[in-house]
């Protein structure tokens, strides 16, 4: 009896001390090094900056803004902030389409034409799940494609400068002929997904704005959260996008372009704690797990890129990730679900490149994993 208790008591101080193993993170420690890394960079109360978050465990590791939203009015950045996602819109507009998959409104391998009937003739069967994967031989749209001109037939300059409105695109968007066979080859699509918006629109009967805001933000309480697809909208607390001249003085840089599905997606730091959270503890839709599990899926030649959402390995933990840019903004999101901890960065200067949120990433890893950096940060 006694060997019994002595070894029920062994197993439970193995246990504890397996538990007291695992790592966590020196919030002090990590606030000083992240708040040296932005300092390094020369963000200041006089420049655009980041919003930053660390979460661990469903709570706020670290919850910090650099910079300012506004140089004209001399606005801080705040966790209320409001940034353009850029392409991590793209994880939203895939949760759509499996939205609408598991409401039976559209099949994730029938040919897109049966809901976008007026596209060009492909030559091949093109299907939603193809695209949702960048392996549907959808090119991306870039300056100098054909299809993109002007409404005077000038050539589209992307960015600030000229712009065409939804229907517009779409019209140009529709003509793109394919620049190889669906399945052949991994290749970043744009184009793709914004056309996904066209087929939410289809097969809902609402916009991709509209049928977010219900099925998407509206179940997760991300009340400032929401696809722009009217660039002129009124957005209380919107952060301002800035380029930096050659000399050091900053210049507004914000898109005229309101199609969405590839980006469009304005949010801010608190919201995202939601998104980031419902990984763990789905409420979107019926299937419970079966949604998260799916947005982890990758597909044929797709390599590690899932529904929005690259996954693969970092440090020896299963990484889901994604970076974003468009003019003035700049953006970058790493989950570790065996670890439950998550890294945000939402950047207003075109300056600031996603790789800062992997050097915030990286501080957190340090603490968190036994394992050394890599010799290149591309992960």
């Amino acid at each position: 009896m006694r060997s019994r208790i002595l070894s029920a008591i062994a197993i439970l101080c193995c246990a504890s001390v397996a538990a007291a193993a695992v790592p966590v993170l020196d919030r002090e420690k990590l606030a000083q090094e992240v708040g040296a890394l932005f300092a390094g960079k020369a963000v200041d109360n006089t420049t655009p900056g980041c919003a930053v978050g660390v979460i661990e465990e469903g709570q706020w590791a670290l919850r910090k803004s650099y910079g300012m939203s506004n140089l004209e009015h001399d606005i801080p950045i705040t966790s209320q902030s409001i940034f353009r996602m850029a392409s991590l819109s793209k994880q939203f507009t895939a949760a759509a389409i499996a939205l609408l998959a598991e409401q039976g409104k559209v099949d994730l391998d029938a040919d897109i034409h049966n809901y976008l009937p007026d596209l060009v003739d492909y030559g091949y069967k093109v299907t939603i799940r193809q695209m949702i994967h960048h392996v549907s031989g959808i090119p991306d749209y870039e300056e100098g494609l054909l299809a993109l001109k002007t409404a005077d037939g000038k050539e589209l300059r992307l960015g600030n400068q000229d712009y065409l409105s939804i229907p517009e695109f779409y019209e140009r968007a529709k003509t793109i002929p394919l620049f190889a066979p669906p399945e052949t080859e991994f290749a970043y699509s744009n184009t793709a997904y914004f056309l996904l918006s066209q087929i939410v629109e289809a097969a809902s009967g609402q916009s991709l704005r509209a049928y977010a805001a219900a099925n998407i933000f509206a179940r997760l309480g991300m009340n400032d959260s929401f696809f722009n697809d009217e660039v002129n909208d009124v957005v209380k607390n919107r952060a301002d996008g800035y380029t930096r001249r050659d000399d050091g003085s900053y210049a507004i840089y914000m898109t005229n372009l309101s199609w969405v599905g590839d980006g469009g997606v304005y949010t801010n730091l608190d919201d995202w704690l939601k998104w980031d959270q419902n990984f763990y503890h789905n409420v979107l839709g019926s299937s419970g797990d079966t949604f998260v599990s799916q947005m982890e899926q990758t597909y044929s030649v797709s390599g590690g890129y899932a529904w929005g959402q690259q996954v693969g390995t970092y440090r020896g933990l299963k990484q889901i990730s994604h970076t974003g840019w468009w003019v003035g903004f700049t953006t970058y999101y790493a989950r570790f679900p065996e670890r439950q901890t998550s890294i945000v960065t939402f950047c207003n200067s075109n300056v600031i490149s996603a790789s800062v949120g992997k050097e915030v990433r990286d501080l957190v890893l340090d603490q968190i994993t036994n394992t050394e950096r890599p010799p290149t940060n591309e992960n």
